[in-house]
């Protein structure tokens, strides 16, 4: 763990766009800074460097991890990539913040927990959907949900989107929609016990990953999820996210509009709340940099990131086999 009161030193591996929000998320916090920068086009680590600041820029993320001033990296890189280099990460002893998915397969995820445990070093799978404020509002609301209605859907990705590439993103399915089984889990408060699911290709006929899934997951609490994923088109009036929580106690809430609004029913009245912009990149950076600060976990943890692939590849599984998948204990 790092030491209170001392600035944390972070590397981002992977400038792209989603690096570079992560970078401005991280200008805005005190305590820590980006001091190296690495990507496969030095030009785009150069102008993260010219942009953000730091010490230097690189096309070899080896430099950051034999760097002893770094303590920690943020991996921001093309899915295939994300467990191989936590895993060097965390042999490297530094601390790790990696988008999502952590790994495309069980066996990948697998072996990143295995060496994040074996080093000691916190990893966070940056799931930025648990930190809007009333996806947390929604679960203290209604904390032992009985149904669950979760939905990812985009408008058609093209088939040339690197992230609909079979090894490099995995296609709409395995690349999104572990944010959403994520939450699913998250507010159901509880481990999946089976699944069954419908979809296969539809947006992409003749590609091997699927891209549209309807999936009922049953949760060991009893709660029930109905789980919605794909590319086919983004929905006007509930927007691309979209969550529904109901209790037996007469109790509702539905999230909508990116999240940002969310409208409650405590069983007689009902009010909305609103907020104005989308605050989960911001708040998952301040998470990360806090739990460093403080030598702890963040909330976040290596389990959650391998939970969320684990119920992704159980809907890939029924979805093909048309067998109800059953989750072990």
């Amino acid at each position: 763990m790092t030491q209170n009161n001392k600035e944390l030193k972070l590397a981002l591996i992977g400038c792209g766009s989603l690096g570079r929000v992560h970078a401005e998320c991280v200008s805005k916090i005190e305590g820590a800074v980006f001091s190296a920068y690495v990507d496969i086009n030095q030009e785009a680590a150069d102008k993260a460097l010219a942009d953000f600041g730091g010490d230097y820029a690189t096309t070899d993320a080896r430099k950051v991890f034999d760097d002893p001033k770094i303590d920690a990296v943020y991996i921001c890189t093309l899915h295939d990539s994300h467990a191989p280099l936590a895993i060097e990460a965390a042999n490297a002893g530094k601390h790790i913040f990696v988008e999502k998915p952590l790994a495309l397969n069980i066996e990948a995820c697998e072996e990143v927990a295995a060496t994040v445990e074996k080093t000691g070093v916190v990893l966070m799978p940056a799931f930025k959907m648990r930190y809007y404020p009333l996806i947390k509002k929604a679960r203290e609301f209604i904390p032992n949900p009985s149904i669950i209605v979760g939905q990812m859907m985009d408008n058609r990705w093209g088939d040339d989107k690197w992230a609909q590439d079979p090894i490099l993103g995995g296609a709409n399915v395995h690349s999104q929609g572990c944010h959403t089984t994520d939450i699913i889990r998250y507010l159901s408060g509880s481990e999946p016990e089976s699944l069954w699911a419908a979809g296969g290709m539809m947006t992409h006929p003749g590609h091997e990953c699927i891209d549209q899934c309807v999936a009922s997951i049953k949760f060991k609490s009893g709660c029930v999820g109905s789980w919605v994923q794909g590319d086919s088109s983004c929905p006007p009036f509930t927007s691309k996210f979209f969550f529904q929580l109901y209790g037996a106690d007469g109790k509702s809430v539905q999230l909508y509009d990116r999240l940002k609004k969310a409208t409650f029913f405590d069983g007689e009245k009902t009010w909305t709340e609103v907020r104005e912009d989308e605050e989960g990149f911001q708040l998952e950076n301040e998470e990360f940099i806090k739990a460093l600060s403080e030598g702890r976990q963040p909330e976040l943890i290596v389990d959650d990131g391998i939970q969320a692939t684990r119920i992704v590849l159980a809907a890939d599984k029924a979805i093909r086999s048309g067998d109800v998948q059953h989750f072990s204990t």
